[in-house]
């Protein structure tokens, strides 16, 4: 028989293991539930008991105090309504709450719950020690505390998205020809020498008007990734009619070192100059790509841009194509 691969998974394994359990647990329950005829579920015992001691409680106040979601507190008081276990009254201090208590069916039959939820908890005794208790109550103290969100951006501090310093103008532009010499089916520095030029001395642009270089710096202080954002599309540089939008930003040469690829730092440079259109009110945004740099189409697409073939051009031999992204 093969090893339990998520048992070796260790750490990396941990919540798929507690779900499973968690599985096992609550079905193996339901089955049981089902056999001893007492017309309950699982998890409703946490009803029953928090308002036996509470007497009658908000769906809110429920969920607050089990820490469980408000939906599933509405679906579990629901069910628990339709076998006549709760009722619903307002309250007498503010009309537009509704408290939930016991029914009298409830009271009457809690003694024989009670009996069988005692039983359960010896069962369970026999396979949880108060040592693993503890265990869990140490965790959810620390999810308390910092959840795992936290704790990872903690650990692992985002990417730093800003405008280019003079200073690293040559090592981006030396990122951007890396980037793109490598693209397979791009052109070559010999086809086309102007726009590796123009690539090697990416600072250049920013002389422009309402033209800015972005850099995606690392934790480390490596800049992994550039794009150039332009607020004003007359200073855009690119063929075809992109030039004459108005009330629109676009980017353009966006590039991601090839050991930074998976980190995301194409979509958040992209995002960041997305955001930075917003702000100026503009009713959209426009981009191009080509058949080379196809992976980041769907990228594009998932930002919500979408192909527009009025901004098509050719390169030289090359054919580009242009997106639109709608921000109003």
């Amino acid at each position: 028989m093969k090893n339990d691969f998520i048992n070796e998974l260790g750490h990396i394994g941990f919540t798929a293991r507690m779900k499973r359990i968690s599985d096992l647990l609550l079905y193996s329950a339901i089955d049981h539930y089902k056999q001893s005829g007492l017309g309950i579920e699982p998890n409703w015992h946490l009803i029953f008991l928090i308002l036996k001691e509470e007497k009658a409680l908000t769906v809110t106040e429920i969920a607050a105090r089990l820490r469980f979601s408000h939906p599933a507190i509405i679906k579990i008081v629901r069910k628990m309504e339709e076998e006549g276990f709760l009722e619903r009254s307002t309250d007498a201090s503010d009309s537009r709450k509704q408290l939930i208590s016991l029914s009298k069916k409830a009271i009457r039959k809690m003694p024989v719950f009670e009996k069988e939820w005692s039983d359960i908890e010896i069962v369970i005794k026999e396979l949880i020690s108060d040592d693993f208790l503890a265990d869990l109550d140490r965790l959810e103290q620390k999810l308390g505390e910092k959840n795992f969100s936290e704790r990872y951006r903690q650990a692992h501090p985002a990417y730093e998205v800003r405008n280019a310093k003079p200073e690293e103008f040559e090592e981006i532009g030396a990122l951007m020809v890396r980037v793109y010499s490598q693209l397979e089916g791009f052109p070559n520095a010999s086809d086309q020498p102007e726009y590796y030029r123009m690539l090697a001395q990416i600072g250049e642009l920013t002389k422009k008007p309402e033209t800015e270089l972005l850099v995606a710096v690392s934790p480390q202080g490596k800049i992994d990734g550039a794009v150039v954002y332009f607020s004003d599309m007359k200073y855009y540089g690119s063929g075809g009619t992109a030039t004459k939008e108005k009330n629109a930003s676009g980017f353009r040469l966006l590039a991601v070192d090839h050991d930074a690829r998976g980190r995301g730092v194409g979509k958040l440079l992209s995002r960041e100059c997305i955001r930075r259109s917003t702000e100026k009110k503009h009713q959209q945004m426009v981009i191009h790509s080509t058949k080379a740099m196809k992976i980041a189409w769907k990228m594009y697409e998932k930002l919500g841009f979408k192909r527009s073939e009025d901004l098509d051009f050719m390169q030289e031999k090359l054919p580009v194509f242009g997106f639109r992204l709608q921000l109003q």
